[in-house]
Order: structure tokens, then C-alpha cells, then sequence
């Protein structure tokens, strides 16, 4: 496991809806909503945005700093780099399903977690194009709303006509939880599958490209012990380029998957990530024992990683 740092006291952040009561009249009662609520009706409206070609009242639900990592190897910083990548891909949309799965709430700071299928067509030559997959999406309080500060989502089919290259280096800072995503690389390298999912969480959720999501620690387990019993010859490279701590028991990592093969096996694989680091053992941590991590959830989005 990986000891580490402890981070400072974790603040959770639950909140109820208030309704307010008393003599007034019931058509003018105010109901307060809910962070997860407020979570919903933006991540909803993006949907209906998206659908409706309203390019304008999708921006509004981006924060000015916010990052975009599609699943085609593209990064776009900032709020004109998004308007770029998204207006383009509206273009040739045809519509797009967000079926959002579970919500984790850290005081001002969210984590949320669905499931897309998107259409469209090819510009080029005029076919049909489907793709589907997971997405990720951390989200930021401002004021009285809720704003996508990172988004990443990957395909669990290739998409086909494209043209891979090779990760450019958008973010150029060394994060210090470099250190945290160093296991993940040297159990790989060790080829052990048994102690790799011990690094997931017992309900992890992956997303891996052009694969089904494995939703549990035994599917991690299961996927990389199929990985190594296909080849032999594969070595994997993790650099963190950015972070995000939520609490005292949760962070966001962004950063790059590299995997090569030798000589006699030239397969290439690159991906970027998103995932979703927490605290394995709090109360150890409450009694002086070292800090262990864990994945909980992890984009990785792409080319094809890992053969099969």
C-alpha cells in the first residue's frame, strides 16, 4: 500500500433540503435545494444544452479555470480551448445520452460519476458515428452553483478513422502525489494482479478505453490478470501532472499512462487519467499508523492501453 502524507481534517459536507413553513400562502413557500440537488439540475441542463445546440448556455456551466480531457487524447484549458473542442464536436452531433450514476460531496468540491452514449456523424465522408463509455467530472461550488471544474470521459469501442499521436504535455508541473501513483506503475511492472486491485477500492469503479467498466475489486483483478497471461512484454509509465485535494481523506489526480512493449512486441498504449484517490485506513491514521491509498474511481481515456 502506499504511506504517505495526511492530509488535514476531513469535512463532509451533507446537506437537506429546508423548506420554509409558517402562515404563508403554500403557492409561495421557497424550497432550498440540496447541493446534490443543484449537482443534478446542472449536470441535467448541460445535457438539454448539448442537445439543443446551445453552445453559450453550456459554457456557463464550466468554470473559468476549468480543463476538458475527451476521449480522444485532446486537452482544452480554459474556457476558449473548451468553447473549440466542444463546438467542433457539436457540430457534427447527432445527440448525446448522460445517464449520471453516484455523486460524492466534499464541502465545496464534488466528484460525479455516469455513463454516456453520444451519436453523430463524420464530416468527411458522412457515416455514422457511436461511441459510449464512462465520464468523470469534478465540480466546484461558486456562490449558490455548482460549476465542472475537470471533465474526462473515455469509449469502451474504438472509434474508428482516427488518428492516434502521441500525448503532448499540456501540463508540465510535477504534482506531489507523484509518489501516490508510483505503486500503480511498479505493481504493474511486477506483473501482479492480485496486488494490483489491492491498490482499488474494494467498490472501485474503472474505465479503461475501448472496455466495459469494471465496477468491483475483483474485475481489476480479473482485467489485469488477462492482460498478463496476453503478453509478457509490456511496461507501464504513471506521471501525475496535477492535483486536487478535497479533504482531509479524498484527492483528484490528472496525469498520463504510458504503456510500451519491447522489441518483439511494439504495442503502444496512451491514455491520460482522472481518478478519485481516498484514505484506506482512517482510523490506523487516527492512531499514528502511516497513510494508506486507494483508487476509488479512475478514467483512463485514449488509445487502447493494455492488448488483448
Amino acid at each position: 500500500m502506499i504511506k504517505t502524507r495526511v492530509l488535514g481534517p476531513i469535512i463532509l459536507l451533507v446537506s437537506l433540503a429546508g423548506i420554509s413553513c409558517g402562515g404563508e400562502d403554500p403557492n409561495s413557500v421557497r424550497v432550498s435545494l440540496s447541493d446534490e440537488q443543484l449537482i443534478r439540475q446542472m449536470h441535467d441542463a448541460r445535457t438539454d444544452y448539448y442537445n439543443s445546440d446551445n453552445l453559450a448556455g453550456l459554457m456557463e456551466t464550466y468554470s473559468d479555470e476549468a480543463v476538458v480531457l475527451s476521449g480522444t487524447l485532446q486537452v482544452a484549458n480554459g474556457l476558449d480551448a473548451i468553447q473549440e473542442l466542444i463546438g467542433e464536436e457539436m457540430l457534427q452531433a447527432q445527440g448525446i445520452q448522460n445517464n449520471l450514476k453516484a455523486t460524492l460531496i466534499f464541502g465545496s468540491h464534488a466528484v460525479l460519476w455516469g455513463e454516456y452514449q453520444w451519436s453523430g456523424i463524420n464530416s468527411e465522408d458522412g457515416s455514422e458515428m457511436v461511441t459510449s463509455g464512462p465520464y468523470m467530472m469534478e465540480v466546484i461550488q461558486e456562490g449558490e452553483t455548482w460549476k465542472v471544474s475537470r471533465e474526462m470521459w473515455t469509449q469502451d469501442t474504438e472509434i474508428q478513422g482516427l488518428e492516434w499521436d502521441v500525448i503532448p504535455e499540456e501540463f508540465v508541473e510535477n504534482s506531489e502525489w507523484s509518489d501516490e501513483m508510483d505503486l500503480l506503475e511498479t505493481l504493474y511492472n511486477r506483473r501482479s494482479p492480485e496486488l494490483m486491485a489491492e491498490l482499488f477500492s474494494e467498490n472501485a469503479l474503472v474505465g479503461m478505453p475501448n472496455f466495459p467498466t469494471l465496477e468491483e475489486r475483483g474485475d481489476v483483478e480479473t482485467f489485469f490478470q488477462n492482460v498478463f497471461d496476453d503478453t509478457s512484454e509490456t511496461t507501464m509509465d504513471v506521471s501525475v501532472r496535477s492535483a486536487t485535494i478535497l479533504d482531509g481523506e479524498n484527492v483528484t489526480l490528472t496525469g498520463y499512462l504510458k504503456t510500451d512493449g519491447l522489441a518483439t512486441s511494439p504495442f503502444e498504449g496512451r491514455s491520460r487519467f482522472l481518478l478519485l484517490l481516498e484514505l484506506a485506513n482512517p482510523f490506523e491514521v487516527d492512531a499514528g499508523e502511516d497513510a494508506e491509498w486507494q483508487i476509488r474511481w479512475m478514467i483512463a481515456s485514449g488509445q487502447a492501453l493494455f492488448p488483448f
